[in-house]
């Protein structure tokens, strides 16, 4: 039975850029970056905390240490050994700063967000169609942003589950400080970062700034080959602070 696609609601997720050499190569190509959490402009982001004490204590299974400690007499032997997580934890954070993470927002109209990553409105809003068959519908890899006051915590122990570590890192990428919570935004996360990636879903629609020039418009769509693909123009309200969009 095919999993129910959560937040069914939001069937668009954004990605505001600038136009530029870079950008216009990863159009071409059909694909999109996705950055490593060094790259973030927040150094309060993927910070977490940990709970309980940085050492357990598991049972030695080294036969020729138990025989050295009983002779052969180890049928009832059960010895148990300290362990330190400093490793574990240093491996578990460098295992957070090798995923790659593209940022969307849920908003195509966040004036704010246009200005801060759309190149101050002269750039592009590219919308990603969010369905139960593309990537973005995959709810442990792409979710919206937990904004919260504290840092998420994470259990010593959990530490040494390998099985949960993925799921753990990508609990802390999806949390986030309220500081940003105008963003709305949502993260798309994948095991290798600082790389080109193919799009996550069909690119539906390209949306420019109210700003954006002529020549890049033209640019933008003579590198973009899927004719399925809309064209829209940003305009200001005349009476209200907010944008719209015409067909271009």
């Amino acid at each position: 039975m095919k999993e129910l696609v959560k937040h069914p609601d939001v069937t668009s997720l954004f990605k505001y850029c600038p136009i530029g050499k870079n950008q216009l190569s990863a159009l071409a190509q059909k694909k999109i970056w996705y950055s490593k959490p060094a790259g973030f402009n927040d150094p309060f982001d993927t910070r977490f905390s940990v709970t309980g004490k940085k050492h357990v204590y598991v049972q030695e299974t080294d036969s020729q240490k138990l025989r050295q400690m009983f002779d052969e007499d180890m049928n009832d032997a059960v010895v148990h050994k300290k362990v330190s997580l400093e490793v574990a934890l240093d491996q578990f954070r460098t295992g957070i700063e090798e995923l790659g993470i593209l940022s969307l927002a849920n908003s195509n109209t966040n004036l704010l967000m246009w200005s801060h990553y759309a190149a101050e409105h002269k750039g592009m809003c590219l919308e990603f169609e969010r369905n139960a068959d593309t990537k973005l519908s995959d709810s442990e890899a792409a979710k919206p942003i937990h904004y919260t006051d504290n840092h998420p915590t994470l259990s010593a122990k959990a530490l040494l589950n390998q099985v949960d570590t993925l799921s753990s890192q990508r609990r802390i990428l999806y949390s986030k400080s309220k500081h940003w919570e105008y963003e709305q935004e949502w993260r798309h996360i994948v095991e290798y970062g600082n790389q080109l990636h193919s799009w996550p879903a069909p690119l539906i629609a390209v949306y420019f700034g109210c700003k954006a020039e002529e020549p890049d418009i033209n640019l933008v769509k003579s590198v973009i080959s899927d004719p399925k693909v809309k064209y829209y123009k940003g305009y200001q309200y005349s009476d209200t602070f907010g944008i719209y969009f015409q067909l271009v």
